[in-house]
């Protein structure tokens, strides 16, 4: 996909941010409609890893970004980007909360809610949600946008292409295979840093 030269679906969710944004209710209600696939996707590929005693399932995830986005509704929404960015941040934040809920419910059972990476087969991700944010929190002191990719990736579901427009959209031009190394060391940075806590 071109990111100079955005598709129409795209820009039709840009214009209903921005819609929303300056009052319009009923933009709200196109966003959520033409978003709802795409974060149900990247919802899906965050959980589809998850142990089967993890109890969120991806319309749920979706169904509580949808709760919060009226908190988001002040944002200057830049692009389609943008948002699938504060989309996985948000997610971030929703998955930490049930992990820390799930966490004191089950405290002293030994159970931990697990999430990988969406093709399932990263050791260095296999790893509590609530040591992912904190490592996450520390590797971004250093590595900012090393950090960024690994929340986009594993937070948000996005592909290399979609963390590179994210990225661009911000300010940051990033090619895919940019974010490809970037995420190569990102996981090797995870995999040292929490390879024996699994």
């Amino acid at each position: 996909m071109n990111v100079d030269t955005p598709e129409p679906e795209s820009t039709s969710i840009t214009q209903s941010l921005q819609d929303w944004r300056a009052g319009d209710d009923a933009a709200l209600s196109r966003l959520t409609a033409a978003v709802y696939r795409e974060l149900h996707r990247m919802a899906g590929h965050i959980l589809s890893a998850h142990q089967a005693s993890l109890t969120v399932q991806p319309t749920v995830l979706v169904h509580e970004l949808y709760f919060k986005l009226p908190e988001l509704q002040a944002v200057d929404w830049q692009s389609r980007a943008h948002f699938l960015n504060v989309a996985a941040k948000v997610m971030r934040n929703i998955l930490v909360d049930h992990a820390r809920a799930r966490q004191a419910a089950k405290r002293g059972a030994g159970l931990e809610a697990v999430i990988a990476e969406p093709t399932g087969h990263d050791r260095a991700l296999h790893i509590d949600v609530l040591t992912v944010s904190e490592a996450l929190d520390r590797l971004a002191e250093r590595h900012a946008r090393q950090a960024r990719v690994v929340e986009l990736r594993f937070f948000g579901g996005l592909t290399s292409e979609e963390i590179s427009q994210v990225l661009s959209a911000d300010g940051e031009e990033v090619s895919p295979r940019t974010v490809d190394r970037d995420w190569t060391f990102s996981r090797a940075w995870l995999e040292h840093k929490l390879g024996s806590r699994r």
